[in-house]
């Protein structure tokens, strides 16, 4: 599922002012139910999903070349509810590092433009994230806030971490929901990343190994890390209160201020 997720979102995704983002077709259940059916080798590179498929649609669906966009890693996030109820999920980029290395009246600059794609296909096909004129690249920051029915809070989460944000955030919301895990635990469980042709697995721990050694078996191109670059900060609200994480893998910390 995370293999897909991924195809479609660095084929369709862009500056949603400059390019037309079929979204409410990739979010259509009927499309998601016959992307999920779609099946590919574990040694194949997926593809992007074609909504246009199995969805009549007015709107024209783009037919953008494959995504060569390399991301970096150097963005922040912080998760915080106050003892009124209000919430914020915050993730920040100067891109990578130290952003463009460059000082102006005390802030660093950014080096955003690194985000778009780099290459021009050699046959000139156009690409979703391909820099332009007055145009934002594409950010995978996913500050995400999960309410109820009756839209109370349910959940905070999010985490820096360049293109693997969209696993590390995914990972926190099933670990909770599905899994039933506390905070820190869902923080914990190893990173999984499947994009594109490899899948990426986190094994500093048994279980992180153990995960690993099942992909390989299936025949999937796995990547081992004993370290992923994530840092979820993850605030539950409970009957009980709230129940917050910071990562270990850097240097967030949890706090309770009264």
């Amino acid at each position: 599922a995370q293999r897909l997720a991924y195809a479609d979102r660095d084929h369709y995704f862009g500056d949603p002012d400059e390019i037309d983002i079929p979204l409410d077709v990739l979010l259509n259940p009927t499309y998601l139910k016959y992307r999920a059916s779609e099946r590919f080798d574990p040694s194949e590179k997926p593809i992007p999903g074609n909504p246009a498929l199995v969805i009549d649609t007015l709107a024209a669906i783009p037919n953008w070349g494959r995504d060569n966009t390399i991301e970096a890693a150097g963005t922040t996030h912080l998760s915080i509810v106050d003892g009124n109820g209000n919430a914020v999920a915050m993730t920040a980029t100067i891109e990578s590092a130290f952003g463009s290395q460059r000082w102006a009246a005390g802030f660093l600059l950014n080096n955003e433009m690194t985000d778009f794609a780099r290459e021009v296909p050699a046959d000139g096909t156009q690409l979703a994230n391909a820099v332009a004129p007055n145009r934002r690249p594409r950010s995978s920051m996913s500050p995400t806030m999960i309410f109820d029915n009756n839209n109370q809070l349910l959940m905070i989460t999010g985490s820096p971490g360049g293109n693997s944000i969209p696993a590390y955030v995914s990972k926190t919301i099933i670990g909770v929901f599905d899994w039933r895990l506390t905070a820190q635990q869902a923080v914990d469980w190893p990173n999984i990343i499947a994009r594109g042709d490899q899948v990426r697995v986190e094994i500093a721990n048994n279980k992180g190994k153990m995960i690993a050694t099942n992909l390989a078996k299936r025949g999937y191109q796995v990547v081992e890390n004993l370290s992923e670059n994530s840092g979820i900060h993850l605030i539950i609200v409970t009957p009980n209160g709230l129940d917050g994480a910071a990562d270990k893998r850097r240097e967030g910390l949890v706090r309770s201020i009264k």
